[in-house]
């Protein structure tokens, strides 16, 4: 799988002061990096907590103490799959459950753009 973006979990461990996020991070993210998913049963296989939040999905990491929210674009044949990281937090913040709306979880996914020839 392509991750975009590593830099949100770096920004998590630095900037908000939470660095014993970073080994239980670093080892989510590695996992990410080898994993192959075609569907959410496969991604479930992986990781067995994760859940559906309208269009993106809910990773526990760091024995439930941290959230990681993004959206997964599986694998389709030779095209490889794509996680977009959206937003880390800690399990409190996650409790607060203000994240699904400044996520965009519940709008529809964004329209991949065809491309081709500029027009002249």
């Amino acid at each position: 799988m392509r991750i975009i973006s590593k830099r949100a979990l770096r920004v998590f461990w630095e900037k908000k002061r939470h660095h014993d996020s970073r080994p239980f991070l670093l080892g989510w993210y590695k996992i990410l990096l080898a994993a192959d998913w075609s569907n959410f049963v496969e991604l479930r296989h992986t990781f067995n907590s994760a859940d559906r939040v309208g269009d993106c999905v809910v990773f526990n990491v760091g024995g439930n103490k941290y959230r990681v929210i993004g959206r997964v674009r599986f694998t389709k044949g030779l095209i490889p799959g794509v996680v977009y990281l959206l937003r880390v937090m800690t399990h409190v913040e996650y409790g607060e459950n203000a994240w699904p709306g400044e996520c965009g979880c519940y709008l529809p996914p964004p329209s991949r753009k065809k491309r081709g020839k500029k027009p002249r």
